[in-house]
């Protein structure tokens, strides 16, 4: 029987937080464009991008293309637009509606928008806390585990989540099949006994 090493249990823990958190993250990335366009329109009214533009023409590389910002707004940092980093949780990035900016660092003057800059910042500093905690909460458990089998019958509803990361050798499939029959039966989940 194959024992979880420590790197499998991390795995597992790391993928049980991005199952429970992808969406509220793709929301949090969704919210974050919106902003984007919002700080954008404060940071280059049009009159600034037209001279900006002109400025580029004899400028040349003088302009980047971006789809964020990165801001602060009184004591807060971040960034607003298509990037979004998380220890716990990948989001693809998609490009789009890029923008020509000049330098990365913008300073918000407006107090109602640097207020939703700070709500914006502090909600993805919330949600690295809360998948921090459940990434430890998660390995809280899977640290008593040492082997795929005793995981299989402690945890029965985390193998259709973390079972394909249990070493081939060690997988066992009937508690998986019987777990989808009980589920199929609308029969209630029992704690394994042991």
């Amino acid at each position: 029987m194959s024992r979880l090493t420590k790197e499998v249990r991390e795995q597992m823990a790391r993928k049980l937080v991005a199952y429970r958190y992808t969406d509220e993250a793709k929301a949090i990335v969704q919210d974050g464009k919106k902003l984007f366009e919002r700080v954008y329109d404060h940071c280059y009214p049009k009159p600034v991008v037209e001279a900006l533009l002109v400025l580029a023409k004899h400028f040349p590389g003088s302009l980047s293309a971006g789809d964020n910002l990165d801001v602060n707004a009184n004591g807060y940092s971040v960034t607003v637009g298509g990037r979004f980093y998380s220890r716990w949780v990948s989001v693809p990035q998609v490009k789009e509606n890029t923008k020509p900016v000049f330098g990365r660092r913008h300073s918000i003057s407006d107090e109602k928008l640097a207020k939703e800059v700070q709500g914006y910042a502090q909600r993805k500093y919330d949600f690295e806390d809360v998948c921090k905690t459940a990434y430890h909460e998660a390995m809280s458990v899977l640290n008593t585990m040492t082997t795929g089998k005793k995981l299989a019958e402690a945890w029965p509803e985390a193998m259709e989540v973390i079972g394909d990361l249990i070493p081939e050798g060690s997988r066992t499939l009937p508690v998986v099949q019987v777990s989808a029959v009980n589920a199929k039966f609308g029969l209630p989940q029992k704690k394994a006994v042991g």
